[in-house]
């Protein structure tokens, strides 16, 4: 998933305090929130809520795959001791792991 337009400031609010982490509720290497104005215009609607107050743009991505996450992510390989893994992973890995606060 490349972005998520929301319409309205409970909806935003909601899925906006997620941050990072919104891509694990979606299951997806990457995940945004935009304003509804924003959205761009190969957004679809997203059921069951009213026209135009949430929708979605899906596309596949060009960054390379973790090889212990599989998440398609722009810093695998910066980290030279660990060349296959995202940044992620290196902290998990390596240093004090992570903390997720909802997902």
């Amino acid at each position: 998933m490349r972005a998520l337009s929301c319409e309205g400031s409970e909806i935003a609010a909601q899925i906006d305090r997620l941050g990072d982490e919104l891509r694990f509720v979606f299951i997806t290497s990457e995940a945004a929130v935009h304003d509804a104005a924003e959205a761009p215009a190969e957004a679809v609607p997203v059921e069951g809520f009213a026209p135009g107050d949430v929708s979605l743009v899906v596309a596949a991505t060009s960054c390379e795959k973790c090889a212990r996450c599989w998440h398609h992510r722009e810093d695998v390989g910066r980290d030279a001791e660990h060349p296959e893994l995202c940044g992620r992973c290196v902290e998990n890995v390596a240093g004090p792991g992570e903390a997720r606060r909802f997902a």
